[in-house]
């Protein structure tokens, strides 16, 4: 009986699964290096932190715009997980030679290129805690106040795929030096670019090659205008990583089919999708944008509330009740006789470059033909960005100069701040402003301190590109010293003296007087 040798530990078909089992069990343990590392860690709470602090101090994370916060998420990621994947992967292949080890890594069971893909295939779990933090975010956003719109998942998963290919980078950086000091010297020039691009971003397709990718629009728009290539923009993250992982494997001495396939397959993901996000979004897109900023009416559903009707975007309609509040707040402290029998107020977007050249004037014009056309004629304009102070003293002081003076503001030709309210109907706007709440008061400050010109003065804008309303610095002081008197001793004034405040031979001086503050300095706006 011829007995049959038992199949030796290192015959191929022994030798080919224990490489693979040892590949994913060092990719666990520097899976689990990479998480609890100190850079890993940090990053991970600088982000969160971030993400946390700008709940309380930007006002609009209050009222969010999911299609253009998610941009905003996919950035922090990129540079805070993306950094740590890039010097933890990187340190972590360069331990053996801050270990002095390296000979001693050469009898171990894995040979370079194996213990590379290892390294690679730790980045994996970090890119996916990325996902993880980004779609909780969003959730909260979505779920914790009143969110317009919805996110992009291709711009969601921006940032974990820029995640991979900081870490790839990291890795073969490892490979091609020794020197610990190339992976924070990679970091540093993405970040420059990322800062030194930045305002060179709109208008430009070539940017989307860069990581971050390519601007967004001047303000927020109904998804269906965005068209951001962000699908090819993520193919084309995707594509990079594989490349370099490519490089990192064959520096590390990897060769055969398997490593060309990939490698050829990561060079179409990027040449398609460089190339895909380099087109300017089709006419299609293009007349869209035209058509819903000359005539919003078309788009938009309207609902009554009391006596006011507000129309606004589909994706934007949760934020009604808040410009309501606004709205009544302002009414209540106008006499009953003088309040008009409806109100209408209507949400406006502008797209630049895609109006022909239309300039602001021929924009409001436009407007105001467009709420003629739909029944609203003489509608208020409130912008597609809610939640801040500007934002609420923008509507409120909208709704103020329609209450004091029947018509509604907006830039007529050869006028750079829109209509100019003089004289006491210059200060009631402004003081019937600050009756809209809190967040209206500290809009009116910042608006006062920012927006001052060498005339001083504020403006109001009915949207964030375009001024409606313009109050020159002396009915801006009369209103500013009434608002810091008591507020029911100055509404009573109001009440009884609206006839002479809101008459056109009123002036700022005459104004103070009934209100019972100093008197201003001479007006030039309004001579």
């Amino acid at each position: 009986m011829t007995a049959t040798p038992a199949e030796a530990p290192g015959t191929p078909a022994a030798g080919a699964a224990a490489p693979l089992r040892a590949v994913l069990a060092l990719a666990r343990a520097e899976t689990a290096r990479m998480l609890r590392h100190p850079v890993t860690a940090a990053a991970a709470l600088l982000l969160a932190g971030g993400w946390v602090s700008a709940w309380f101090v930007i006002g609009t994370t209050r009222y969010p715009v999911l299609q253009d916060l998610d941009g905003d998420g996919t950035t922090g990621v990129m540079v805070l997980l993306g950094g740590a994947a890039l010097i933890a992967g990187n340190l972590a292949v360069l331990r053996a030679r801050r270990d002095a080890t390296t000979g001693l890594s050469q009898v171990l069971v894995l040979p370079d290129h194996a213990r590379t893909l290892a390294h690679l295939l730790a980045l994996l779990p970090l890119a996916v805690a990325g996902g993880v933090l980004v779609l909780a975010r969003m959730a909260v956003l979505a779920l914790g106040a009143p969110a317009a719109g919805r996110p992009n998942p291709y711009e969601l998963a921006t940032g974990p795929a820029a995640v991979l290919l900081l870490g790839a980078l990291g890795v073969l950086l490892g490979r091609l030096g020794r020197s610990a000091v190339l992976a924070p010297l990679a970091l540093l020039v993405l970040l420059a670019g990322l800062v030194a691009l930045e305002p060179l971003a709109h208008g430009r397709p070539a940017l989307w090659l860069a990581p971050q990718g390519g601007s967004a629009l001047q303000m927020p728009a109904p998804v269906s205008l965005i068209a951001r290539p962000v699908a090819a923009h993520l193919g084309y993250l995707l594509g990079l990583a594989g490349l370099l992982a490519t490089a990192a494997m064959l520096r590390a001495g990897a060769r055969g089919a398997r490593v060309a396939v990939a490698g050829g397959v990561a060079l179409a993901c990027t040449m398609a999708g460089g190339t895909a996000q380099l087109s300017p979004p089709d006419r299609a897109v293009a007349l869209a944008r035209t058509s819903v900023t000359h005539h919003p009416s078309r788009y938009e559903t309207c609902r009554e509330l009391g006596h006011v009707t507000y129309c606004a975007f589909a994706d934007f309609s949760r934020w009604i009740p808040a410009w309501d509040t606004v709205v009544r707040a302002v009414v209540a402290q106008v006499p009953a006789t003088a309040r008009p029998a409806r109100l209408t107020v209507r949400q406006r977007l502008a797209i630049l470059g895609f109006d022909g050249g239309i300039g602001p004037a021929r924009l409001l014009a436009a407007w105001r033909a467009d709420d003629a056309a739909a029944g609203t004629p003489g509608a208020i304009g409130v912008d597609t960005q809610w939640g801040d102070g500007p934002a609420a003293a923008d509507l409120a002081a909208q709704v103020a100069y329609r209450l004091v003076t029947g018509r509604t503001g907006g830039a007529r030709a050869g006028e750079r701040d829109g209509v100019t309210a003089c004289g006491g109907a210059g200060v009631l706007v402004v003081w019937l402003a600050g009756q809209a709440g809190p967040l209206a008061r500290t809009g009116l400050r910042l608006l006062a301190e920012e927006a001052r010109d060498e005339r001083g003065g504020v403006s109001f804008h009915e949207t964030r590109l375009f001024p409606a309303v313009f109050v020159p610095a002396p009915e801006l002081a009369v209103a500013t010293e009434a608002l810091a008197r008591p507020d029911a001793g100055v509404a009573a004034r109001v009440q009884r003296s609206w006839a002479t405040l809101t008459a056109p031979g009123t002036n700022a001086a005459r104004a103070a007087e009934i209100l019972g503050v100093p008197a201003p300095a001479a007006s030039t706006a309004c001579r």
